[in-house]
Order: structure tokens, then sequence, then C-alpha cells
């Protein structure tokens, strides 16, 4: 990666369409791409600090090339980017949703928990009783775990892949050749 320059993302593909799904091929072919073009490239730029845009070197067979291509998928880039930014956002809003209706469950147990450690010594005397003690204690973190973590943290997941798609969807396409060779 070229701090100044951004991030060069190099594909080689056997037709331009497996740049948004995978055809069937040989699956024991060298050629064989196993991810689509777009999850790979997700795939490289969150796993990676961005400071700059994305080229987006693309290889292929002299067949598949054309004079318009890079501008068709330049547009058919940006259009994907921004239809999964959108499910993204709504998969993120549906997510926190859930977290909150899960503390409908989860209150109640992290009560019950937390009942069980304030009333443990009247229910089993003053020499209390270590399983009670901490199943009330683990009560208390399941209940509370869960909503909070889906709350706070899985949707961090689906910003972080938004960040990626916008670096994406502004990237610049640069189409080449390649030669198969043949077996």
């Amino acid at each position: 990666m070229n701090r100044g320059r951004g991030q060069v993302i190099e594909l080689r593909l056997n037709r331009a369409e497996e740049m948004f799904y995978l055809a069937q091929t040989d699956l024991f072919s060298e050629y064989r791409n196993y991810l689509t073009g777009v999850e790979y490239c997700i795939s490289l730029i969150r796993s990676q600090r961005m400071r700059g845009p994305v080229r987006l070197h693309l290889s292929l067979p002299p067949t598949e090339l054309d004079d318009g291509l890079g501008g068709r998928l330049s547009g058919a880039l940006r259009r994907y980017c921004d239809h999964r930014i959108s499910y993204n956002q709504r998969e993120r809003r549906a997510v926190q949703l859930g977290g909150l209706w899960s503390l409908r469950v989860g209150i109640p147990i992290a009560v019950i928990g937390y009942l069980l450690v304030i009333f443990e010594t009247s229910l089993v005397g003053p020499r209390g009783n270590i399983v009670l003690d901490t199943t009330g204690w683990v009560l208390v973190w399941v209940g509370v775990w869960f909503p909070l973590d889906t709350l706070l943290f899985t949707p961090l997941g689906y910003g972080r892949e938004n960040r990626a798609l916008q670096h994406l969807r502004d990237a610049e396409i640069v189409v080449k050749t390649w030669q198969p060779t043949t077996t």
C-alpha cells in the first residue's frame, strides 16, 4: 500500500461478470475464483487502514475486453456498493433492534441473578453457599452480556464493511489483458 497514492488491488478474472458473481466452472481449474471480485476487494480493504483512493487493476482474457468495459464496470461497481451500503444500514438497525428486544429476556434474568446474590445469606444461612452465589452472578452477567453485546459491538462489523464499500465505490478501474495457459 502506497500511503500517498492509496491501495492498488490486482485481480485476474476469466470474465468481467466474475466481479459480481461466480460462474459455473471447473472447480479444479487453476483459474477458478472462489470469491467474487467484489468480496475479495472488500476483504483486502477491510484488512488494512485506508489512506487514499483505491485503484482496481483487472486482468481479463483478450476476448473479454471492449472499449467501454471500464466505464460499465465502474458504474456497476458504484451501484453494487450503494445497494450493499443501504442493505448494511438496514441490517445494522435490525441488529440493534434485536438487542433492544433481547433486553426483555435479559433484564429479568439479570434481576433474578441479582436477587439470588442479595438474598443468598437469608436462603442458606450466614455461612453462604458458593454455588448459589456464583449462579446468581452468572445469571446477572448472562442477562446483561448478550443484549449489550448485540447493541454495542455486533453492529460495528456493518460499519466497517460500509467504509470499505465507500472506498471501493469510488475506485479507479484499470482493465488489462492476460493470456490463460492451455493444459
